[in-house]
């Protein structure tokens, strides 16, 4: 029996930002501030199965507008005290598209990456905690190794950060 090769090619289907001066801002708040969150949404929207242009744009009366090809489906007031009003679009349009509850807390729902950064920081307070009778400074070395966590789920999310700005500002 003769089995021909079967050619195929790979549709990818991929919103794609359109890189700009406000995108660039809301790049640069989210790696100062480590916005887990502006990732996954960002993450969120160019994996959304579409093949979407999403644009910030300066709108009337000082708004920034998230337009999705072309049309406004998302807006913040550009002047805002509250944080970027960048990252406040995309992340509400994100929470739009996705139906996955990935947008509360600093250190919720760890991706698969950042469990693996983690797992032996976990080992190590299971460890502690079963050794709990004959620990010493039980809570200062919980809390030390819950701060390492933090620090490598902080430095993987800069990681992400720079990553994604690279892929969208095509400087890879």
């Amino acid at each position: 029996m003769q089995i021909n090769n079967i050619n195929s090619t790979q549709t990818n289907f991929k919103s794609k930002f359109v890189p700009n001066k406000y995108l660039e801002s809301a790049f640069e708040n989210a790696y100062n501030g480590n916005n887990r969150t502006f990732v996954k949404s960002i993450k969120a929207i160019l994996n959304d199965g579409k093949q979407d242009s999403i644009e910030l744009v300066k709108g009337a009366n000082s708004n920034l507008h998230l337009l999705v090809n072309g049309k406004i489906k998302e807006e913040s007031i550009i002047f805002s005290y509250y944080g970027n009003p960048s990252i406040d679009v995309i992340e509400k349009y994100a929470k739009q598209i996705n139906n996955l509850d990935i947008y509360n807390g600093a250190y919720k729902n760890l991706s698969n990456k950042e469990k693996k950064l983690v797992q032996e920081d976990v080992n190590l307070i299971k460890s502690l905690t079963e050794n709990f009778e004959d620990s010493t400074n039980f809570i200062d070395n919980i809390l030390n190794r819950i701060q390492k966590m933090k620090q490598k789920i902080d430095k993987n999310t800069k990681q992400e950060i720079v990553t994604l700005k690279e892929i969208i500002f095509n400087k890879k």
